[in-house]
C-alpha cells in the first residue's frame, strides 16, 4: 500500500511539473512572438516573466500614447530581470516622453558604460542621445555605428547631418575607422565639396586607404566633374608606374571605374578579353560583330588623364578577320569634358594581320583628359549588316 502511494505522488508531482513546463513553454514563445492578444488575455499569469512586463510597456508606450503607464511596466521588468537592457533604454524613452530629463539621462549615464561595446543596442542609444542632445555621449554612438554597424550606417548619417546642422558640421567629430563609411554616404548624396574635404583628412591619417575605396572616390569625382582631383586620386590608385593609358595590353579585367576601361554591352557585339592571337603579354581585346545589324558602336572606351596643352603620341595594334560593310572599326580620340579635339585612325574592314597604328593627340588647353574608344559607325549601304573579328591591343600614349 505505501508503495501505491508514493506512485501516485510521483505521478501528481510530475503531472504537475509537465503542466507546469508546458505552460512556461507556451508561455515564453508567445513572449518571444510578442503575441500581443495572447498577452492581453492571460497578463495575471504572464506577470512572474520580465518579458511580458516590457511588451506591457511597449503597448503602453505605443498604443496607448501614455509615457506614465509605460515607466511603471518597464520598472516592473527591471525589478523581475535587472540585466534586461532593453527595459531600461525603454524606461529612459519614456521618462523623457514624460518630461522628465533629468531621469532619463540618469537611466542612460548608469546603463552606457555597459554597452559602451555592444552593438545590440547602439541604435537606440544614439536615438536617445540625440533626444537628450547629448554631444559626447551621440557622437560616440555615432561612430561606433559608421565603423562597425554599416546597415545602419545611412540612418545614423541623417540624424548627424540633423543633430549637428549639416555635412560639414559632421566632419569634425569624425573618428579615423567612421571616415571612409562616412565618405561613402558623401558620394551617395553626391555632397562633392565635404567628400573632397573629408578625402584630404583621410589622406594626411595614419590609417591606409583601401584601394577599392580609392577607384570608387575616383569615379565619384569623375562623375562629379572634379576631373583634376580625379586624377590626382587614381595617381595614388595605380601601381604600374605609368601616367596615361591604363592597361593597354589588357592583362586585367576591365573594371568600368575611374581611368580604367569600360566596356559597354551590344547585344550585336560579342566584346570578350581573349587569350586568342594577343599582339603581346598574354590577353587582347576581341570584338567580334555577329552580322545581324548596321551597328553604331563605341562600346569600349576609357578617359585617359593627360596634362592641357601637351602633344601625345598614341600606338596601338590592330587586327581584323573578314570585317565586312564599307564601314570599318577605327579609334577615335575626344577631349573628356572639353572641346576642340577629335582625332581618328583609319577604318579597318576586310582581313589584315597584326598591325600597329600611331596618333597624334594634340591636347587643348584647359583639358584635364581624353577619351579613347573604339568606334564603328553605321553604314549609309545597302548591305550594311556587319559581320567579322576585330583584335586590339598594346594601347600606348607617351607625350
Amino acid at each position: 500500500m505505501p508503495r501505491n502511494i508514493n506512485r501516485i505522488v510521483l505521478s501528481i508531482l510530475l503531472l504537475g511539473m509537465s503542466i507546469s513546463f508546458c505552460w512556461y513553454g507556451v508561455s515564453t514563445n508567445r513572449l518571444a512572438a510578442r503575441d500581443v492578444a495572447f498577452l492581453k488575455n492571460h497578463f495575471r499569469i504572464l506577470q512572474p516573466f520580465a518579458g511580458a512586463w516590457l511588451l506591457r510597456g511597449n503597448l503602453a508606450y505605443y498604443e496607448d500614447l501614455d509615457p506614465q503607464s509605460a515607466a511603471a511596466s518597464y520598472r516592473q521588468a527591471i525589478a523581475r530581470q535587472p540585466l534586461m537592457i532593453d527595459a531600461w533604454l525603454n524606461l529612459a524613452k519614456a521618462e523623457l516622453a514624460a518630461g522628465r530629463e533629468d531621469e532619463a539621462e540618469r537611466i542612460l549615464q548608469t546603463i552606457s558604460p555597459h554597452i559602451s561595446h555592444v552593438s545590440t543596442w547602439k541604435w537606440q542609444e544614439l536615438l536617445l542621445a540625440h533626444d537628450l542632445h547629448d554631444e559626447k555621449r551621440f557622437s560616440a554612438a555615432f561612430n561606433f555605428i559608421l565603423a562597425r554597424l554599416p546597415y545602419r550606417a545611412a540612418d545614423a548619417c541623417f540624424l548627424a547631418k540633423g543633430f549637428w546642422g549639416d555635412s560639414w558640421a559632421v566632419l569634425p567629430h569624425l573618428g579615423a575607422e567612421s571616415r571612409a563609411t562616412f565618405l561613402i554616404e558623401l558620394t551617395k548624396t553626391k555632397e562633392s565639396e565635404a567628400a573632397f574635404a573629408l578625402w584630404r583628412t583621410m589622406e594626411a591619417g595614419a590609417l591606409p586607404l583601401d584601394k577599392g575605396l580609392r577607384v570608387h572616390f575616383c569615379q565619384f569625382l569623375l562623375e562629379s566633374k572634379w576631373v583634376r582631383e580625379a586624377k590626382e586620386v587614381w595617381a595614388t590608385w595605380r601601381d604600374d608606374g605609368e601616367q596615361t593609358v591604363y592597361d593597354g595590353g589588357f592583362e586585367r579585367e576591365p573594371g568600368n571605374r575611374g581611368f580604367g576601361w569600360r566596356l559597354a554591352k551590344n547585344p550585336d557585339v560579342l566584346v570578350e578579353r581573349s587569350a586568342e592571337f594577343p599582339f603581346e603579354g598574354k590577353y587582347c581585346m576581341h570584338l567580334r560583330f555577329l552580322g545581324e545589324k548596321n551597328v553604331n558602336f563605341s562600346g569600349i572606351s576609357q578617359v585617359v588623364p593627360v596634362e592641357p596643352g601637351k602633344v601625345y603620341h598614341l600606338s596601338f595594334a590592330r587586327k581584323s578577320q573578314r570585317l565586312t560593310t564599307d564601314q570599318g572599326v577605327f579609334l577615335e580620340v575626344s577631349g573628356y569634358q572639353c572641346e576642340g579635339l577629335k582625332v581618328r585612325s583609319s577604318p579597318v574592314v576586310g582581313t589584315t594581320s597584326w598591325l600597329r597604328e600611331e596618333l597624334e593627340v594634340p591636347v587643348p588647353g584647359g583639358c584635364e583628359a581624353i577619351q579613347l574608344q573604339v568606334r564603328r559607325e553605321e553604314s549609309l549601304m545597302f548591305d550594311s549588316k556587319i559581320s567579322g573579328n576585330y583584335w586590339l591591343d598594346g594601347v600606348e600614349m607617351i607625350e
